[in-house]
């Protein structure tokens, strides 16, 4: 009984054993499969990926590892065989590399996540670009007009809808007159991917939605200046056109801010070419002449901001003068001659601006 005994208790220890170790495994290839088929990114990161017609559930999985949009087809496999989600569509689909492996797979088996790329273009706005030139840019490889663009970004009843879902538009926008566009300044420039038969109503509110998820990092920032948000971006828009590496566009936000707060005029030259609003070279906005243009938003004639913005900023100008450079700085100028270095010289007296701009302009 006793030698019995003692082996059934070495059993039962061994059978324990043997449990905890299953256990204790269980555990880590959960969490493993936890960690493997969530999103490879917090952020949100949109992608085009093609599943090819004929290719085995196994190759698009493969393919979508090595192209960085799941963590693991061997985890996702996984994945398929409890969501019962293991049949793919093929086509082109917008994916996005936050979400997890369901959801990638959800949307690989709906037909209605394909995408038609024969009516997808891809179009580039660069920093600093005038509304104007957004509309023709998107009217040249769209079935867009650039005129009703215009008609829109100017129209108070489409402002509003705007403004409902998107809170980078301040309501002083509604109140804006004798400005050329009224959404000058918010329709962000990026890379878009559109729809060629989009309509002007739709590809206007991406332009909106993708400067208003940008507006999220700095909104909280505002309040570090007595300034208007209206104000903030025209300023911004100003930097923007006058300076190109951060360090300058913090200074020149810096000495232009020492300009409003000692009440001289921004004599922006960059102003003067929005006021003329057609020219052939930006000589022609440095002129004598042309800096007397006379017209709100040439800041050689008038005291202050601009009505509203001059061009659409980058986010990277908005920071700027969020965390300008304080200094004592009132004039700049940058030396036009040498476009690869750009350099810009900063001073503290009119004395000292003019020695500097005789050596770099010759006159």
């Amino acid at each position: 009984m006793t030698k019995t005994a003692t082996m059934t208790t070495t059993t039962k220890r061994v059978l324990v054993g043997i449990v905890v170790a299953l256990v204790i495994a269980l555990g880590s290839f959960f969490a493993l499969y936890k960690v493997n088929t969530q999103g490879v990114t917090k952020n949100s990161e949109t992608v085009l990926f093609e599943v090819k017609q004929g290719e085995s559930f196994q190759t698009t999985l493969d393919r979508l590892e090595s192209e960085g949009i799941i963590r693991s087809a061997f985890f996702t496999k996984i994945e398929s065989k409890i969501s019962k989600k293991n049949q793919t569509f093929h086509g082109t689909f917008e994916l996005d590399k936050s979400l997890n492996s369901k959801e990638i797979l959800t949307r690989l088996a709906d037909p209605d996540f394909s995408k038609d790329t024969t009516n997808n273009v891809t179009v580039t706005l660069v920093e600093g670009i005038w509304a104007k030139d957004i509309a023709k840019e998107i009217a040249a490889v769209t079935n867009t007009k650039a005129e009703r663009f215009l008609e829109l970004w100017n129209s108070n009843e489409f402002i509003e809808s705007l403004m409902k879902d998107y809170e980078v538009i301040p309501a002083s926008v509604l109140k804006l007159d004798n400005v050329r566009v009224k959404l000058e300044g918010y329709l962000y420039p990026d890379t878009y991917n559109l729809k060629k038969d989009a309509s002007e109503e739709d590809i206007t509110r991406e332009l909106i939605k993708n400067g208003n998820d940008k507006f999220q990092q700095y909104k909280n920032d505002l309040k570090k200046l007595d300034m208007s948000q209206e104000e903030i971006m025209t300023l911004a828009s100003i930097v923007e056109y006058e300076a190109s590496t951060d360090e300058d566009m913090k200074l020149v936000a810096g000495v232009f801010l020492n300009r409003l707060k000692q009440n001289m005029k921004l004599q922006s030259s960059v102003t003067v070419c929005y006021s003329l609003y057609e020219f052939d070279s930006w000589t022609e906005c440095e002129s004598a002449k042309n800096n007397q243009h006379d017209t709100v938003y040439n800041t050689y004639v008038y005291e202050g901001l601009p009505p509203g913005p001059i061009l659409n900023p980058s986010l990277k100008a908005i920071t700027a003068v969020l965390n300008y450079t304080p200094s004592d700085y009132i004039f700049f100028i940058a030396d036009v001659n040498n476009v690869k270095d750009g350099k810009v010289y900063y001073q503290v007296t009119y004395e000292e601006h003019e020695a500097v701009r005789k050596e770099l302009l010759g006159y």
